[in-house]
């Protein structure tokens, strides 16, 4: 390939990634050179007949030269004194060279047509088999994500139902099968109250609590809440940092355990009594004090001169 093919072709790379020079508001000289040796060649045959020419243009009179010189002078001066323009243009999105081009460009050449071509073939070409592939793989990606985030939602309940834990547990120990039992029972519970809980004010849980002797709940509700206050205590003082519980919930520490939910029966928070605020001394005052001032109403004014209502004998 010659020189001026291996310049056009970088030409095009930079008129693709920065635009033209002329867009930029600089001259491109390679078209000016090109102009200018196609108008030597064309000046060339036109010798012999600029001869001829020659005679009749001496003869010309000097007012007439004089003139155009002038003219001539005006528009050098017109033309020097035009400001140059430069064009930006911020629409033009610049385009990121692969690995392949700027290797090519340490080498210190421009890609030639046909490796553009050739890369841009390996780039589409796309198996039927290729696109199967990646379609099975995200469909076992999904399944996948299902198991993990059930297994991490079901963890509590199955922690109780595995006979071996830490080094103990290999691939003989570990049980494959499904759940069963009280376990089985308790997953499927879960996924109905998931399933129920987008259209549900309660989130899923029941509503009222299962009917049981209101003694044998005060029993339990009160032994509930004195092994959560020892397990408190007792990691607090062996320095151990326990998980947050909502405002007004108790923490839980049967959760996976049972055929069923306990928080059917005792609920998941703890009741608060109502603490009535000490008022002082039950004597004989007038008005009430608040934090704006103290404020008297009508009926203290007639209670202290004597305008209220009589009581009858």
């Amino acid at each position: 390939m010659a020189d001026d093919d291996y310049m056009e072709i970088q030409r095009r790379n930079f008129e693709q990634q920065f635009g033209s020079l002329e867009s930029l508001g600089y001259e491109d000289r390679s078209k000016v050179d090109g102009s200018r040796s196609s108008e030597s060649e064309s000046s060339g045959e036109s010798d012999s007949e600029s001869d001829e020419h020659d005679e009749m243009d001496s003869e010309m009179s000097s007012g007439d030269r004089d003139s155009e010189e002038n003219d001539e002078s005006e528009e050098s001066e017109d033309s020097d004194e035009e400001p140059q323009v430069v064009r930006l243009e911020t629409s033009h999105t610049p385009v990121i060279q692969s690995k392949q081009d700027r290797k090519l460009a340490r080498l210190g050449r421009a890609p030639t047509l046909e490796e553009i071509d050739r890369k841009n073939r390996e780039l589409e070409k796309l198996t039927k088999k290729q696109q199967a592939k990646a379609a099975q793989e995200d469909a076992d990606n999904l399944q996948n994500d299902l198991k993990l985030q059930r297994l991490l939602s079901e963890s509590h309940i199955l922690a109780h139902n595995m006979d071996f834990s830490g080094a103990d547990l290999t691939l003989q120990t570990l049980d494959y099968e499904a759940p069963i039992g009280n376990a089985r029972r308790r997953i499927l519970d879960q996924r109905i109250r998931q399933a129920a809980a987008t259209n549900s004010s309660t989130k899923g849980m029941p509503k009222k609590l299962e009917k049981m002797p209101m003694n044998m709940r005060k029993g339990m509700i009160n032994a509930r809440e004195r092994r959560v206050t020892e397990y408190e205590r007792e990691a607090r003082e062996a320095g151990i940092v326990l998980s947050k519980v909502k405002k007004g919930e108790l923490r839980n520490l049967d959760s996976g355990r049972g055929a069923t939910v306990s928080s059917d029966r005792l609920g998941v928070g703890k009741k608060q009594t109502k603490r009535v605020r000490d008022r002082g001394l039950r004597i004989h005052s007038v008005g009430k004090s608040t934090r704006n001032g103290l404020r008297i109403s009508q009926q203290d004014i007639d209670r202290i001169t004597n305008k209220g209502k009589k009581r009858r004998k």
